[in-house]
């Protein structure tokens, strides 16, 4: 039997080893103690260190190493778990983010015998809105990872082409892994240019080595050198020469996926969601369905309402597929009910304000409306105002603030109180400060909102509204071009926190919010993104049924309605539509027309260590969303710098948004909690940011020369896919619509 070569991920600098804690309890065969942890390390090299690891990450999920001459085979590759881009900014919780993003593989694996290599063949199919893009691989691997030479000897070879274009390469590469160490390029023409990466890695022993990497991007050119050795690990780019310790105690850490674990140290699964597949106009799609909707890969249009999809299960004979139907909405409704706690617990808790006119906040002459980051401050008996978050043409990023800036009881009793968002208290945030209060009491209570998904069928027959009340008249007016009005909402209702006597009313049919006889719904992709602060949806205010209408009117009036005292429902509802999948609600039917029920999220509660390295979160108590295994959400965020790993404000060039601290891999510690029941958590997938040192620490550590060390160039690519050219691999072979994949990334199913 022929032996296969399994691909390793890049170790080499990156790398680093990190002993396990040993605790008492659950057994040692448990899932929890045997479990595998994976660990990188990030640096400002990982843009094309890190897309090596992405290109490994993929060809290992393939697993041609464990189907070598077994036929042509699918295989499925979740694309989000080898992201080389990793940041906390889309690892949110709740409606976005969690679900895989599967790519189809067809794959091709032999070997003639011992003596020769194995190679595969694979086609990835990349579907899009427009067109679809085809990556055709060739691999070649001659010998398996060994301790003298931990990368083996492999060749890689791919293209993606347009399958409108075959032939045309957008993006090209090769990777080269031997004893003497890595060689990488890549060149990709993408919509703001070409962009191209070249790196080059040798070794020096076990522990030491060297490389160059350089990218061009957007205009900019970028190149860095490296070395190494057993602790420390040096890089340089033009004048800037930096020094960091590779020692593990030293280096900052944050993860990217957890796994819960009941008291026996057994996985705590949810029934989240499943994978699907369906026709779609460029081939099969695979995405995956679960409580939030529905995900698909890149741009790939959803199914229609109605139309069949399938689930697939696996078993050691193969796959069976089960019919469903899809149910899509343009729009959805959500349910937030009611929590209380002191406010004395969320101090120095992030939370999320809106503010209506910035100059309020900051003062000076800005009057635009604008987003900020507050923490309450258990002392001083207000809230002080952190950064300032800017949304304009990409993601949000946070400015800190160099002044002190407080919010206290006069500014918030003219609104009826703190209105916000916070991750970390899961979601809704409402402190009711009443008109002409001079102080905000540190044992007020904070009420927390619980959201869950409200069904078409459970979906109260009439809903009412006071304030930000979109209706279908109010979007087409806005979003229609050429419009001049000043807001997505009905006349006299944005942001418009003063009492009104009368309300704007709805009803609800076949899962849709309709004013009048017309649906609130708005999908133009084209029409939202004119309107940046709408390219997330447009949502409404709170939603209230007739019977609680009563009890929205103002204190001391008889006529007028307050919008925050909806604030005091025990339950209020939001609409949202949009052209994102998140905006929409989509479930599947059974063959007997009923919903497929999937559990939402289950909010725990985490008890940060008063250990002061977890900074202002030391002692406090969050609520984090656990969607399944591997997806814990909701640890507040930070920025740090790519260049020196420091923690920086959001709104540096070059910051990127992580975690702020790391549950431990600890029975004591490391322990959340939901509905009387603990569990255990464990890290599974981290990153570790070497930590900054004196520079003449890694002065035993000489950079290499371009000529020592030349980088890969242009002239060693090879093109996959020209049918006229050597280096073709033929055209993707066309297997049966019903075949179902062998492999789902990495776990070869049958």
């Amino acid at each position: 039997m022929s032996r296969p070569f399994p691909l390793q991920p890049l170790a080499a600098a990156l790398t680093l080893a990190v002993p396990a804690g040993v605790f008492a309890a659950p057994a040692s065969d448990s899932a929890y103690r045997t479990d595998a942890q994976n660990t990188h390390v990030e640096d400002a090299t990982s843009r094309g260190i890190g897309t090596v690891n992405m290109i490994t990450c993929i060809m290992s999920a393939l697993r041609a190493d464990a189907l070598v001459n077994q036929g042509t085979y699918l295989a499925l590759v979740d694309e989000s778990k080898c992201d080389s881009e990793k940041d906390a900014a889309s690892q949110s919780s709740g409606s976005s983010g969690t679900a895989p993003s599967y790519m189809l593989a067809t794959v091709q694996s032999t070997r003639g015998s011992n003596d020769e290599p194995m190679r595969m063949k694979a086609w990835l199919s990349q579907p899009q809105e427009d067109e679809g893009m085809t990556i055709f691989v060739n691999l070649a691997a001659s010998s398996a990872p060994t301790a003298d030479n931990p990368y083996g000897d492999f060749r890689i070879d791919y293209c993606g082409a347009p399958d409108a274009m075959p032939g045309t390469c957008m993006m090209n590469g090769y990777l080269i892994g031997s004893a003497a160490g890595i060689q990488y390029f890549e060149l990709e023409q993408g919509d703001h240019g070409t962009v191209s990466k070249a790196l080059a890695m040798t070794r020096s022993g076990d522990d030491g080595g060297s490389g160059r990497l350089s990218y061009y991007e957007g205009g900019q050119p970028a190149e860095y050198m490296f070395a190494y050795d057993a602790s420390h690990f040096r890089r340089a780019s033009g004048a800037q020469d930096r020094c960091f310790s590779r020692l593990a105690q030293d280096a900052d850490a944050s993860v990217w996926r957890y796994g819960l674990y009941d008291g026996d140290g057994a996985r705590l699964e949810r029934q989240s969601g499943f994978p699907i597949q369906y026709d779609g106009a460029h081939g099969v799609v695979r995405g995956y369905m679960g409580y939030w909707g529905l995900s698909v890969p890149g741009d790939a249009v959803p199914p229609a309402d109605g139309a069949t999809v399938y689930k697939v299960d696996y078993g050691h004979d193969g796959a069976t597929r089960t019919p469903y139907t899809y149910a899509g909405v343009a729009g959805r409704l959500s349910k937030y009910t009611k929590a209380v706690k002191p406010l004395a617990q969320v101090d120095g808790v992030r939370i999320s304000l809106w503010a209506n006119d910035r100059s309020e906040v900051e003062g000076g002459s800005d009057h635009s409306p604008g987003q900020y980051e507050i923490a309450w401050q258990q002392g001083a008996g207000n809230f002080r105002v952190l950064a300032a978050v800017a949304c304009n043409d990409g993601p949000c990023v946070s400015r800190d603030l160099t002044t002190d800036v407080r919010l206290g009881a006069a500014y918030f009793a003219t609104r009826g109180g703190l209105r916000g968002y916070s991750q970390a208290l899961g979601g809704e945030v409402f402190v009711p400060v009443a008109p002409g209060s001079s102080a905000i009491a540190g044992d007020a209570v904070v009420n927390l909102r619980v959201q869950s998904l409200v069904y078409p069928g459970d979906m109260p027959a009439q809903l009412e509204c006071l304030n930000n009340c979109p209706t279908a008249a109010s979007l087409q007016a806005y979003f229609a071009p050429g419009a001049s009005v000043a807001s997505p909402y009905s006349a006299g209702t944005a942001f418009n926190y003063q009492p009104s006597s009368g309300t704007v009313a709805y009803t609800t049919t076949a899962g849709l919010l309709r004013s009048g006889a017309d649906a609130v719904t708005w999908t133009d992709r084209d029409a939202l993104q004119q309107h940046p602060q709408y390219m997330g949806g447009v949502r409404s205010g709170r939603l209230f049924t007739p019977a609680d209408k009563a009890s929205l009117l103002c204190q001391g009036s008889g006529s007028q309605y307050c919008d925050y005292r909806t604030e005091e429902l025990p339950v209020y509802y939001v609409w949202e539509t949009g052209s994102n999948p998140f905006n929409q609600f989509a479930a599947l039917r059974d063959g007997n027309g009923q919903y497929v029920a999937f559990q939402a999220p289950l909010n725990v509660d985490y008890s940060v260590p008063t250990d002061g390295s977890y900074g202002g979160y030391a002692g406090r108590s969050l609520v984090l969303q656990y969607s399944g295994f591997g997806e814990l959400w909701g640890i507040p965020g930070q920025c740090v710098s790519r260049d020196d790993n420091q923690a920086v404000s959001c709104d540096q060039p070059g910051a990127r948004y992580v975690p702020a601290f790391v549950v431990p891999y600890d029975t004591a510690t490391g322990t959340v909690s939901a509905g009387g029941s603990t569990y255990y958590a464990k890290w599974l997938d981290r990153e570790l940011r070497f930590r900054s040192v004196a520079g003449g620490q890694c002065s035993a550590l000489p950079l290499p020369s371009q000529g020592s060390l030349p980088l890969p160039t242009s002239q060693g690519l090879r093109n996959t896919s020209a049918s006229t050219g050597d280096d073709y691999i033929g055209a993707k072979p066309v297997l049966d619509a019903g075949t179902a994949p062998r492999v789902i990334h990495g776990e070869v199913k049958f």
